[in-house]
């Protein structure tokens, strides 16, 4: 699996023209920005007397107002590509199957538990009917979160910097608007500190890694996040603080493994690369990825050295 941006024209150097309809205004800048203004809402919301049970909805659908926002000032219909990414299917019909990982890294995490001391016994009684019902409440929001941190910042972000550079610089301000859902009163009130940043820096990366390998689809990426929220009922019935710690550390080692198999700290390489022509216009039908960057192979940087895009396995 190899998990690479492509690189943009870079405006005053040799290159491919860039299509008006594809060329962004928003970029680093904006998208701190929006960051900024994302956290500061959270921080509002906390503080600023919303009812506990709606902060997380606000901290969900607040970054989605301003990414559209952002979206409007662009023009060139930079909104309607934004919000079809949420409808955008994967470019292959296996990455599918990553919708299980969640529930994958919810049974090693009960695992994990059990062998550091849980008991065995009923720990699966609290699982139903939650089990169920979770996934659909958490869908919308994860849905909303996605467009605004996946379809809008990452996409901002990749013609720049390697997917795991966009990971870790959206990771945090996304961390951190997290934390304060473990303020007094408020959802996860108690609860110790680093494992949420832990957490949350790993869910950054896997969903990054994610969404660049799927050819932009914020469906998948949509999936996968309420996945990792809606499996929550499945380790109801652990021990409150260790699991906090055991879902960070394995986290943290999904991550990982998206980092090292996925190559996601790779920077465009100098080495010409190939796309199939069945794979070129698979890629370049999506408006996310046509977003993210020039489709087609350039020379953005001096000494006429080629980008090139590759998404998911090469065949």
């Amino acid at each position: 699996m190899s998990i690479r941006p492509a690189a943009a024209a870079i405006d005053g150097r040799p290159g491919v023209a860039v299509p008006a309809s594809t060329v962004r205004t928003g970029g680093l800048g904006h998208v701190l920005v929006f960051a900024g203004l994302s956290v500061a809402l959270a921080a509002a919301a906390t503080y600023g007397g919303v009812t506990p049970a709606l902060v997380p909805f606000v901290m969900a659908f607040g970054p989605t107002v301003f990414a559209l926002a952002f979206a409007w000032r662009e023009g060139n219909g930079a909104v309607r590509r934004l919000l079809k990414t949420a409808v955008t299917r994967p470019s292959r019909r296996a990455w599918y199957a990553v919708v299980a990982l969640p529930f994958g890294w919810a049974l090693a995490v009960v695992g994990v538990a059990i062998a550091l001391g849980d008991p065995a016994t009923g720990i699966f009684d609290k699982v139903f009917p939650a089990i169920v019902i979770v996934p659909f409440i958490v869908l919308l929001p994860a849905v909303a979160e996605e467009i605004a941190w996946r379809g809008y910042a990452v996409n901002r972000l990749l013609p720049t910097m390697s997917p795991l550079a966009a990971a870790l610089l959206l990771g945090a301000p996304w961390a951190l608007i997290h934390v304060f859902l473990q303020l007094p009163g408020q959802m996860n009130a108690g609860l110790m500190v680093w494992p949420t940043l832990v957490s949350l820096m790993a869910y950054s990366i896997i969903l990054t890694g994610i969404y660049v390998v799927s050819g932009g689809s914020v469906l998948l990426t949509a999936l996968v996040h309420a996945g990792l929220n809606g499996v929550a009922p499945l380790m109801a019935g652990l021990d409150t603080d260790r699991t906090w710690i055991i879902r960070a550390v394995l986290a943290a080692a999904i991550a990982i493994a998206f980092v090292v198999l996925g190559r996601m700290g790779d920077r465009p390489s100098g080495r010409p690369g190939r796309i199939g022509s069945s794979d070129r216009r698979r890629v370049e039908d999506r408006p996310a990825v046509r977003d993210a960057a020039n489709a087609v192979r350039t020379n953005a940087i001096a000494g006429n050295r080629s980008f090139d895009l590759a998404v998911g396995p090469r065949r």
